[in-house]
């Protein structure tokens, strides 16, 4: 019909070429099955993470063991502070006086010896008692009952383990508890006193001496059984409990989709397995304290808080390298709070690049400030002595510490020394670089018409 375009079979419809290209449909099964096939891998590092969280506090605990427990010349160290601390001279001291009076009845003596004694016989030998028990606290202050200590403690040591152990106990121990023998003290206060002219106790001075009348009980039976099963574990899967940790850890590493934030969940499950552990620590040594008398609780928590002193001083160490990792792999990782960080930290040093711009700008604080400058342009230019005089520095001050704290704070300053160092370096060589003169350029050629 004229006026009516008529299409034929032939035509074909043209595509518009400012039209978008099609998108080609995706399957929902593509984008579903790369998330099912890593369902197993996910739950593999939880449960590797979750398996570092519980192995991590048994591992601490058994390599303290190995060190502390299981080596005599260790275990004496670790032992040797209980003789010199004031709460366990004096409890040794007043048992030591005790033991002495009730082996002679010194009031009875003095009423007999004496006409009218029985009127002075009570005050005297409370001023007895009271010399008596200063010069046998003169006594277990001296470098002599620290010796004592030392050589008694040495033989203890087979049988602390055996007791901790579960293992069978030396043939001369009956009971299953760790008791130091102390009653060369007493012979020796009697000597000592016979010097200033206090004979009464002469006659059982022969008869204590093949006695053991003054012990100093560092662990009994209910104490014992407390702690001997995690003690056992411990000791028993040491070798096994060092090399398994570390290696899950890396298998929970290498397993996991994402290996940065499996890391992290390893540093935070570090963290856990040592609060747990401190934990168990604090209720520990309620129950072994709370498990002897009212008048030998200070005591048993002394004894408690110096032998686990390795332990607890490992335990804070581990907190804080794992809380550190922690932290560094959270602050490097792609969360939204991550982010937010490193923006505000970046923000920041622009804000103190501006601040310090304002301060160079007047005379006196210009001079500072370029001092400054030029001093930190130097240190980066010569990191490399400087970054070893640090580690070597550090170095001397941790092998004179004698307390945890003093070496962890000589490896905090020491870490923030060599990361001030590090960016030191890298600032001088950016500042190098951008001091180059610029490549000379062609100059123009004119012409003249």
């Amino acid at each position: 019909m004229p006026g009516k375009a008529t299409m034929s079979a032939n035509d074909e419809l043209k595509p518009d070429p400012a039209a978008p290209a099609p998108t080609a449909s995706v399957p929902e099964s593509a984008t579903v099955a790369p998330a099912k096939r890593h369902i197993p891998r996910r739950i593999a590092t939880w449960v590797l993470v979750v398996l570092f969280a519980i192995l991590t506090p048994l591992t601490l605990t058994a390599g303290w063991a190995l060190k502390t427990v299981t080596n005599t010349d260790r275990y004496v160290a670790t032992m040797q502070p209980i003789a010199d601390d004031p709460v366990v001279q004096h409890y040794v001291a007043t048992k030591a006086t005790t033991t002495l009076f009730e082996q002679v009845h010194v009031q009875q003596r003095i009423e007999k010896a004496i006409p009218l004694g029985g009127f002075i016989a009570a005050p005297l030998t409370a001023q007895l008692e009271q010399f008596t028990n200063e010069q046998l606290f003169k006594l277990v202050s001296s470098k002599w009952f620290s010796n004592l200590w030392a050589r008694e403690n040495r033989f203890t040591q087979q049988q602390a383990l055996a007791v901790l152990t579960g293992k069978p106990m030396p043939p001369a121990t009956a009971a299953r508890q760790v008791v130091v023998d102390l009653t060369p003290t007493l012979t020796k206060a009697i000597d000592n006193l016979d010097k200033k002219g206090i004979t009464v106790f002469n006659p059982i001075r022969d008869h204590l001496q093949s006695t053991r009348s003054l012990t100093l009980r560092l662990f009994n039976d209910k104490q014992v059984k407390q702690v001997q099963g995690f003690f056992r574990l411990a000791i028993d899967a040491r070798t096994a409990l060092l090399v398994l940790t570390p290696l899950v850890g890396i298998l929970a590493i290498v397993v996991a989709v994402r290996r940065r934030r499996a890391a992290f969940r390893i540093a935070v499950a570090g963290v856990i397995g040592c609060l747990v552990l401190s934990v168990g620590l604090v209720l520990a040594r309620k129950l072994f304290v709370d498990s002897v008398h009212t008048d030998g609780q200070l005591v048993a928590g002394t004894i408690f808080d110096i032998f686990l002193r390795y332990l607890t001083g490992t335990l804070h160490w581990a907190i804080a390298l794992f809380a550190i990792a922690a932290v560094i792999l959270w602050v490097v990782g792609d969360t939204d709070w991550a982010v937010a960080t490193r923006r505000a930290v970046v923000g920041g040093t622009k804000q103190l690049g501006s601040a310090v711009d304002q301060a160079r700008k007047s005379e006196t604080a210009g001079k500072a400030v370029a001092w400054t400058i030029e001093a930190g342009r130097y240190v980066g230019n010569h990191a490399v002595p400087f970054r070893w005089g640090g580690i070597i520095v550090g170095a001397i001050f941790v092998l004179i510490s004698h307390t945890t704290g003093g070496v962890f704070w000589t490896l905090l300053i020491l870490i923030a020394y060599e990361v001030g160092v590090f960016f030191l370096e890298r600032w001088a060589a950016r500042d190098a670089g951008s001091a180059e003169p610029p490549a000379s350029e062609p100059a123009e050629v004119t012409s003249s018409k």
